[in-house]
């Protein structure tokens, strides 16, 4: 990505690297927290919050364009079963009428086209542990920093208001 930047094609890239070197100036964005979404029924709802060993076994529905999250999964949880979906509009409905658990981050409430699943189906729980988290780095090239930098401040800004912990699902009735 480095060269479409440092030949003009792109004005900045978002990465899950701090890529500052000669040409090129690195800035982190804020952190991913990923999130699970459980059926209410599951004991893994009873907890504040999971780990990926909790997730161990389970069969997942997973949109497939996540980036590096589908690496993390891939690799974090054991005997796990993906199914991937291409189209937002197949998951949205896999997961309104199934209950299969599915991944969320705290920047999937500020995209426009994410419908949650009623509360009364699921409970989102956090993702504890140093690899439920992605800090996301805005990249540029030197020369277009100050250029740039007050799109970058916004981006900022707008990022330190997204949530660090789940903001659906409330709580499990099973208690």
């Amino acid at each position: 990505m480095p060269e479409e930047l440092t030949d003009d094609r792109l004005g900045m890239v978002f990465t899950t690297t701090d890529l500052t070197g000669p040409d090129l100036i690195s800035q982190p964005l804020g952190v991913e927290h990923l999130f699970v979404n459980l059926d209410r029924f599951l004991p893994q709802a009873n907890q504040t919050a999971v780990s990926f060993k909790d997730l161990a076994g389970l069969s997942f529905v997973v949109l497939d364009d996540i980036g590096a999250w589908k690496d993390v999964i891939g690799k974090e949880i054991e005997d796990a079963h993906f199914m991937y979906q291409d189209e937002c509009d197949a998951m949205d409905e896999i997961t309104r009428y199934s209950s299969f658990p599915y991944f969320t981050t705290n920047v999937t409430a500020a995209d426009p086209s994410y419908h949650p699943v009623p509360a009364n189906n699921r409970v989102e729980r956090s993702i504890k542990g140093p690899k439920a988290e992605l800090t996301i780095y805005v990249t540029v090239k030197r020369q277009r920093q100050t250029q740039v930098q007050p799109l970058v401040d916004r981006l900022k800004a707008a990022w330190a208001k997204l949530p660090t912990t789940p903001t659906t699902g409330g709580t499990n009735v099973l208690k």
